[in-house]
């Protein structure tokens, strides 16, 4: 696996990085699973949770060889500031609503059950080979903060065109086998 090291001078101050995850509208309780285990706890969850993959089911069960899991036994997170992800949704034209954020310490996930999946090769047969994935190292997270130029452009095109859009396309995805307890997560609104 490959890692992108942040070099960062003795001067630099290191601003902590966090990771985020949507706050579902239809949380319940406070924890959040992964959607295979949604599956066995809340039956009627999973079904609307799987209905956004009804023209791509596919995706569902993506095997990760790095975790030895299926796309829907990991919770997917982000290292892009929910701000960024509005602001480039408005810059694109692209009309926005509310959006919630658990905002979560990378300190928290173990890094033998998480992986950063790179999604950068859209149009490769096997997007989940091993060189599209990089391990997981809480304190060089920065590389992942910033918002691809193409995420950017596909908003835009999206917008141009009129169609639906996917907000985390092109976005390296933090994937986490394992389920998040959220009660003391600090909520970011944008």
């Amino acid at each position: 696996m490959k890692r992108t090291p942040i070099k960062t001078g003795s001067s630099e101050r290191v601003q902590k990085q966090y990771l985020y995850h949507m706050v579902p509208e239809d949380l319940e309780g406070t924890t959040l699973y992964p959607l295979n285990q949604l599956k066995e706890i809340h039956p009627e969850l999973y079904e609307k949770k799987a209905g956004k993959y009804a023209d791509r089911a596919h995706i569902m069960e993506q095997y990760i060889p790095t975790l030895e899991a299926a796309w829907n036994d990991v919770l997917h997170l982000t290292a892009v500031h929910p701000q960024e992800l509005k602001k480039a949704l408005e810059e694109a034209g692209l009309e926005t609503k509310t959006m919630k954020f658990f905002q979560v310490d990378p300190e928290l996930l173990g890094s033998e059950n998480t992986i950063i999946y790179l999604n950068t090769d859209k149009n490769s047969s096997d997007k989940m080979s091993t060189g599209n994935f990089s391990g997981f190292v809480p304190e060089e997270l920065k590389p992942y903060s910033e918002l691809p130029e193409s995420t950017k452009l596909y908003y835009k095109e999206k917008a141009l065109k009129g169609e639906r859009h996917l907000l985390f396309v092109g976005i390296p995805h933090i994937l986490y086998k394992g389920s998040i307890d959220t009660a003391n997560l600090p909520v970011i609104t944008v």
